[in-house]
């Protein structure tokens, strides 16, 4: 059995980490500001992954290339495996992102575009692909419906439907982004595969709500769910992802325990 994973994610943006509310973005620090407020190795033992994100809305080939510069920095640091992400609507930024250390790449925008994610996985495996659909509750359609371009664009499916038109691809793992959720806070919006998590063939990550270790172990309870992200540097400054995992091996979940 594969053990449920609890990982990171920094948001990046022009040159500075970010904290987001609705995807609304608050810059926090550069790459000088974390070295000095976080012990990345120690805090790394406490997650199974570490996932970079370029959220600047059509960023500069510059800003890439610092983007990738600083999670060089950073990667010299901790052990944790890399999953990077942003940006990605052309072959030339997954294979820079694969040359500079990625082991996964993270893709939203383009993943309904069969035939880009499957010369991917055919070049580096589907293994090494995680999907990321980003979602509302929009009230005209009373349903959860996708967004692309860091929530600013309708793709006009709803979340069923999105997931049903990756049928064919080829992709590892897939991630669903509250944008409702996101920052508040609040827990992870548990509620919304229970219409069709029977459906998805593929491990399931949620993103999006997680304030406080109960709302990862609540989420990582649920036997559909393989994993959880965080995006709240105040849980990986503080002792939230320890606390985590610790309960959750006390609870008997399915997570690695710390060395």
């Amino acid at each position: 059995m594969i053990n449920k994973r609890i990982i990171f994610a920094l948001l990046y943006s022009k040159g500075f980490y970010h904290l987001s509310r609705n995807f609304r973005l608050q810059k926090v620090g550069d790459y000088e500001w974390l070295e000095k407020n976080y012990n990345f190795h120690e805090n790394c033992e406490n997650i199974d992954e570490l996932a970079f994100i370029l959220v600047t809305r059509d960023p500069s080939k510059e800003e890439v290339l610092k983007f990738l510069k600083d999670i060089e920095k950073i990667r010299k640091k901790i052990f944790s495996p890399v999953m990077i992400g942003g940006s990605l609507r052309n072959f030339e930024n997954v294979k820079k992102f694969f040359d500079n250390g990625a082991d996964k790449i993270l893709i939203n925008t383009m993943s309904l575009n069969k035939e880009f994610i499957n010369k991917i996985s055919d070049i580096y495996g589907h293994q090494s692909i995680s999907l990321n659909i980003d979602y509302k509750f929009v009230n005209e359609k009373k349903k959860n419906m996708t967004f692309f371009e860091c929530g600013r664009i309708s793709s006009g499916l709803d979340v069923e439907s999105h997931i049903n038109k990756l049928s064919e691809t080829n992709f590892g793992e897939l991630i669903l982004h509250s944008i409702d959720k996101d920052g508040t806070g609040n827990g992870y919006d548990i509620k919304v595969i229970e219409n069709f998590e029977k459906k998805i063939n593929k491990p399931l990550l949620l993103m999006g709500g997680a304030g406080k270790s109960d709302h990862m172990v609540d989420a990582l309870k649920n036997e559909s769910i393989d994993g959880i992200i965080s995006a709240n540097i105040f849980n990986f400054i503080g002792d939230g992802l320890k606390i985590s995992r610790e309960t959750a091996v006390k609870q008997k979940i399915n997570v690695a325990k710390l060395v």
